[in-house]
């Protein structure tokens, strides 16, 4: 899991967008053992990220971006996403 995620993911919850289950926190999940977050240099990370001008939403980029510095497939339902990254570059859910 991209750290990039865990900061979305709780600015969603605080801003009333998503909820998660009673007693869940995101803490939770980057506590979780069948959860890894991963940890990219940081440089390297947001140079990857200013490649990404198809979208302005940051952690769409940071996300994107993760994934494509590890050469990992991101799985996402985002439209926008799915329609810039490659077939083999995502995991359409």
């Amino acid at each position: 899991m991209s750290p990039a995620t865990t900061l979305e993911l709780q600015i969603l919850v605080e801003a009333g967008r998503i909820r998660l289950k009673r007693g869940a926190s995101v803490q939770a999940m980057v506590d979780d053992d069948r959860w890894f977050v991963d940890d990219p240099p940081a440089a390297a990370w947001f140079t990857r990220a200013l490649e990404l001008a198809w979208t302005r939403d940051p952690f769409d980029r940071l996300i994107v971006a993760h994934a494509k510095l590890r050469g990992w497939r991101l799985a996402t339902s985002d439209p926008l996403m799915l329609d810039q990254l490659e077939t083999s570059d995502r995991v359409e859910l």
